[in-house]
Formats: structure tokens, sequence, C-alpha cells
């Protein structure tokens, strides 16, 4: 455990625990005589040595301490009191404790040898009852004829060979357990990566032929005359392998989700095979095109993947995000000043604001209290409203804040909206204050401060639905509506993170929007070259190209710097839940609970709101987006699947468990996200003139 009271990490400091024995049967404390313990050889499940310093504060300096896993203790107390061990039992006899004579020691070890055997024996009885293709534990398949040869060794007096003998059947046995513990790991994981790696094949194909403008004659042509037979025959081979598949694993008495797992595996690779002509004319398309277009390809592959990896490892390692803006605020700006001119500002924005962002993954998950800095926060964020409403009036005649700003000059539908969305985020900025000061003074918090801090954060978020519609108007509004909540439940520097994630979702929106600008410059100077790549769909968005991978990736990024910009979303005890008590003071888990999980959201709700803004901006289909996003967060979650552990510290195997979990439940979160969001970004209406091109065109 930490100082704080969570879960601790792997650090000594956390996992070590002193162990006291003494009574009959116990060894006296033994001076140290050497530079290494008598143990020093052996490992703990953790892999480190019998090698940590002893605090010095314990004044036991000179004597030797004898460490041991926590399953040892079991043995080492049914020893002592003369009981068997316990049956389920997987510790080791620490014989550095006992004081015992040398035929007692090796009849104790016998006996924890024994036991770990049975278990073993058990093991092995049940899943040979159930396999039908059983395979046996070979290093143990002559167990009784070494108990025997342990037994003569006894009478023969010869203690050290028993004792050695009985050491090994006993690591033996605990190996064995470990075989039959895990003995259907490997079919698990290699159907379950199969799954994965299906879902993933058939996203792609599904985009293909959905949401890209390929060589559509030749796929139409070619499944015009297969579709039937071709379809109904690999359908028919699906069902007859799941068949024999799902009685083999009834025979084998396998539980339910062993079926689950075998089902939508098989289900989704007949799907990919309905699709064989496709795969097989796409083959061809390929091999027929220039070898610069399969380079730019597989480069695009290399770079995601080597993109989606730094992502995991900044599961691990925030100070990852640190390098990764640095770096990106750098090119983005040196990309943007060759294209556009550097007067526009839109350059040294782009740089700014991204090594803003770039400093909160240095600063500790644990936020400190600092109540003056969410007050400049609410300051900040007013600062941030006016400059957007300010640019959105004003901007619009610049070509580059061409399509994002407001350019109708009519009567808005509510003139004092943005005047009421400031005074409500300074006065959750007051709140802020006052709720605080009665905390750390030891007072009550007053029940009309919980009504009026419950009033501000509820109708601030409404506020947004009455907003223009233009992009920059309509998403600064989200930005101020949802500041006074994220205020509320703020400690610290997470609140200046608000701000400063808003600043890069604008500096996103304005890279995309200038890059649309030179496309549409090179565009009409290229006389019409090329046409058919900019053919639009039903629904007036266009095809995807092979360029509008940066969208997804960058979505990844920016969201997963909401998940770990202030803290560890693994564990949820790594946020200060004192912020809810601006809002409840009675003890409430799930109400405090909720309230610590909506702050979580509501930077998510800005990336999702900035990226469906992009969409729409770029006329690119959202829902073949969505579909891109879903494949880069399956390349992660198969990474954590196989970064699953069971051993360590409860924090390293917690947070391996729920880092597979975050990315596994994130296609589900992600698009209930999309559709809450949609409410907000569902009527931006952008500047006509990117329509006009199209007519001409």
């Amino acid at each position: 455990m930490s100082d704080k009271g969570s879960h601790g990490d792997g650090h000594p400091s956390n996992t070590d625990t002193p162990l006291v024995v003494w009574g009959a049967g116990v060894k006296h404390p033994r001076p140290v005589t050497a530079k290494d313990h008598s143990d020093h050889v052996l490992r703990f499940i953790d892999q480190h040595l019998h090698d940590a310093p002893t605090p010095k504060e314990w004044d036991l300096d000179g004597i030797e301490r004898v460490d041991v896993n926590q399953a040892d203790i079991a043995p080492l107390m049914s020893t002592l009191l003369g009981l068997p061990c316990p049956v389920n039992s997987v510790g080791n006899l620490p014989l550095g404790y006992v004081d015992m004579k040398e035929e007692e020691e090796v009849e104790a070890v016998l006996a924890n040898t024994k036991q770990i055997l049975n278990q073993f024996l058990r093991k092995s009885q049940i899943k040979q009852s159930h396999s039908l293709f059983f395979k046996p534990f070979k290093p143990l398949a002559s167990y009784f004829s070494m108990l025997n040869q342990i037994e003569e060794l006894l009478s023969a007096r010869d203690y050290k060979a028993a004792m050695q003998l009985s050491e090994n059947l006993r690591s033996l046995a605990l190996k064995g357990l470990h075989y039959f513990q895990t003995y259907d790991l490997l079919m698990l994981m290699a159907t379950i990566t199969l799954g994965y790696i299906g879902w993933m094949v058939f996203l792609v194909l599904h985009v293909l032929q959905a949401y890209t403008l390929l060589p559509g004659d030749i796929f139409r042509k070619e499944e015009a005359v297969h579709e039937k037979s071709n379809t109904g025959k690999a359908q028919l081979c699906g069902c007859l392998f799941m068949a024999v598949v799902s009685v083999l694993l009834f025979l084998e008495h396998s539980p339910p989700l062993y079926h689950a797992y075998f089902a939508m595996t098989i289900f989704l690779w007949t799907q990919i095979l309905n699709e064989y002509k496709f795969i097989k004319a796409l083959w061809r398309y390929l091999c027929g095109r220039k070898s610069d277009y399969v380079i730019k390809l597989l480069a695009l592959g290399v770079v995601s993947v080597i993109i989606l990896e730094l992502l995991v490892h900044s599961f691990t390692e925030r100070k990852l995000y640190t390098w990764c803006f640095l770096i990106v605020g750098a090119i983005a700006s040196i990309y943007l000043y060759k294209s556009i001119p550097w007067r526009s500002g839109i350059p040294v924005f782009v740089c700014l604001t991204c090594w803003f962002l770039s400093l909160f993954t240095l600063m500790p998950a644990e936020i400190p209290d600092n109540n003056k800095l969410v007050n400049a926060s609410g300051v900040m964020v007013i600062v941030i409203g006016l400059t957007g409403k300010w640019l959105d009036l004003n901007a619009g005649v610049n070509r580059f804040w061409f399509g994002i700003c407001n350019h109708e000059k009519r009567k808005p539908r509510f003139p004092m909206l943005f005047q009421l969305q400031a005074l409500f985020v300074g006065l959750s900025s007051v709140m802020v204050f006052l709720s605080t000061s009665h905390r750390t003074e030891k007072q009550e918090l007053h029940t009309i401060h919980q009504l009026m801090n419950w009033f501000i954060a509820g109708f601030s978020m409404i506020l947004p639905l009455f907003s223009e519609n233009g992009l920059l108007s309509r998403l600064n509004s989200i930005f101020l509506g949802f500041a006074p909540p994220f205020l509320l439940l703020s400690i610290g520097y997470e609140a200046v993170f608000y701000g400063a994630l808003g600043l890069v979702l604008i500096a996103w929106i304005l890279f995309e929007n200038s890059l649309l600008y030179v496309h549409k410059v090179n565009k009409s100077s290229a006389s019409g070259k090329n046409l058919g790549e900019h053919a639009f769909l039903e629904n007036d968005t266009r095809y995807l190209q092979l360029s509008d991978m940066r969208i997804p990736l960058t979505f990844m990024v920016l969201f997963n710097v909401a998940f770990f910009g202030t803290g560890n979303f693994a564990s949820i005890a790594s946020f200060e839940i004192s912020s809810v008590y601006r809002f409840i003071t009675v003890f409430s888990p799930f109400l405090m609970a909720a309230l610590l999980i909506f702050k979580l959201f509501i930077p998510f709700l800005l990336v999702i709101c900035a990226f469906s803004a992009i969409t729409k901006l770029l006329e690119v289909p959202r829902i073949g987006c969505y579909f891109l996003v879903i494949l880069c967060s399956d390349v992660m979650t198969i990474h954590f699947f196989f970064l699953v552990k069971n051993t360590g510290s409860w924090m390293e195997i917690g947070n391996s468990i729920s880092h597979f979990g975050i990315m596994s439940a994130q296609v589900v979160f992600v698009l209930l996200l999309f559709a809450l969001t949609n409410i907000y970004t569902k009527d931006i209406e952008i500047r006509s003139g990117s329509r006009d091109s199209r007519k001409v065109m």
C-alpha cells in the first residue's frame, strides 16, 4: 500500500513486509558472515533476489535476513504447529526459520512436497477425465518411483540426498501444477488473437468497400458473378466447422466462454471468406499499382504501428506524451510555415499550444491541492473564450480561417449567451474558493452552496445547445459550457490542463483547415486533374483517402492524453476525492465515484466534439473514421492482451488488467460519447464556400 492508502507500486517499500517468527522450533538469529545471504541464489515470484537492504531504523544491520514469498508463510506456520499444510497451499517451507534435526527437516519438506504433489495429481485427474486429447506432464510420469526412492534414502539415513530429491520433486510438482492451471492458455490466446485479427481485417475490408474510392467496377463485376456461390460455400464451411468445434468443446466440458470465443472467431473469418473475390481483386489492384504507391502504403502502416506502440508504452510512461507534443509541435509548425504565410500566426500558435500541453505529463499523477491555480484557470478559460469569440466575429475574412468562423452577420438567437456562459465560469471559480475555504476551516458546507454548485454545473452544460451553429462559435460555447463542472471538480493543475487541451484542439482544427486551403489551391492550379479522387458519397461526404489516416491517429493521441494528462485513469484511487465535497458532504461511494468519472469524461467530450467538427470540415464520413479509430484501438488491445500478468505487486497486476480492460471498453464508450456529443455537434454548419468548390469541380 502507498502512503496515500491506495494500492502501492512494485517498489520494495510498498511490497516488502516484516516477518517476525519466534517460539519453539524457531532458529536463533544468525550474524551476517558473508557478502551474500545463505539463500541468495533463490528468486522470488517477482524475480528479485534476496539482497534488499534492511532499513537502518530497525537496528538489525548485522543480522542475516531470510526473505520468503507470501505463500511460504502457510507451510511455515503449519510445520511449527505440527499440522498438515493447507490443501491449496503452493508455498515452499522456508528452512531458514525452523530449528529441527536433519531427519525432521527432511520429513517436513517431504510432507510439503506430497501436499503440492496431491494438488498436481488432482488437477491432472480432472483434466484427463475431460480431455479427448490429453497431454500429461512428462517430467512427473515417474513420480511414484521418486517417492519410493526418497523413502529408501530416509531409511538409509542419507538425509542430504533425500532432501535434495524432495526439493526437486516439489519443484517439479509446482511446475506441473502451473502446467495444468495454464493447460488451455495457448489455445485460448491463439483463439482470442485470431478473433481480434479477424475483426480488424473485417473492419479494413468494410472501410475499403464502403468509404474509399477503389476500382469499383472491377470488384462489382467479379462479385456479381460469384456472390451467391462464394457466399454460400463460405457460410456452409463456417457452420460445419463451428458445429465440429462445439461438439468437441461440449465433450470436454468446456466453460460457456470457450464456446463464445470460438464462435466469434469462426464467424468473423467466415465473413472474411465471403469477401474472397474482393480480396483477390484488391491484391491484383495493388500489384498493378506503381511501387511508389505500395511504398507509401507500407510507410503509413509502419508509422501507424509506431504511434500506437508509443501510446501503449505511454500507459506506464506518461513522459512520452511530453516528447510527442514537443516534436509534433515543431514539425507541424515547420510544415505549415512552408505551406502558408508565417504572418497568419497559425504555425506559431500550433507550436506553442503543443508545447504548453507537453508540460502536464511531467507533473505528478497525484495532484496536489492548489486552490489559487483553479481560480486562475477560470480566468484563463474566460480569456480563451473571449479570444475565440473575437476571432469568430472578425477573422472570417482571413482565408486561413475560412469555413470555421461565423460568416453570417445576422443577429444571433441569444445575444447574451456568451456573457452568461462567462458569468457561470466566473461563478464556478468563486464557488471553488468558498467551498474550499469552508473545508479547510473544517466548517460544514452550506446547503445553499451545494445547490448553487449543482445548478451552475448542470445549467452551464445545457447552454451550448443554444449557441450559433458555426464551427468555431459552437466549439467555443461547448468549451465554456463544460468548464464550470470541471472547475468545480478540480483541486489543482488539472484545471489548467482543461484550457491547454482546448487550445490544442483548436490548433488541430486550424491545422486541418490550413491543409484544406492548401489542397484547394493545389487542386485549382492542377486544372481539374485527378477528379476521381474527390468523388462524393450520397450523404455529401467524400471518399476516404490514404492521407486521412492522420485523423484517427491524432484522435487516438489526444484521446489518450485526456486519459493520462492529469493522472492514472487505470485506477480511480489515484484521483483526489476531496473535489466531490463541493457537491456532496455525506459519504456516498456510488455518487462520489460517478462525479469523479464524469470529471474524467469531460476532456473526452471535448476531443470527440473536435473530431466531429473536423470530419464535417473535411467532409469525410465520420462513421468511416470511427471504424478506423476502432482499428487503432484493437491494435493496442492485442498488445495489452499479451501484457496481462498474474505475478508481481497488486498494482502491477491490477494495472495490467485494467489497461487491457480500458482499451477493450474504449470501443463501446467512444461510441456512446459519439452519440452524446452528436447532440452538440449535429447542426454545425461549415462555410458554404467549401462546397462551392465541389460544384465548380
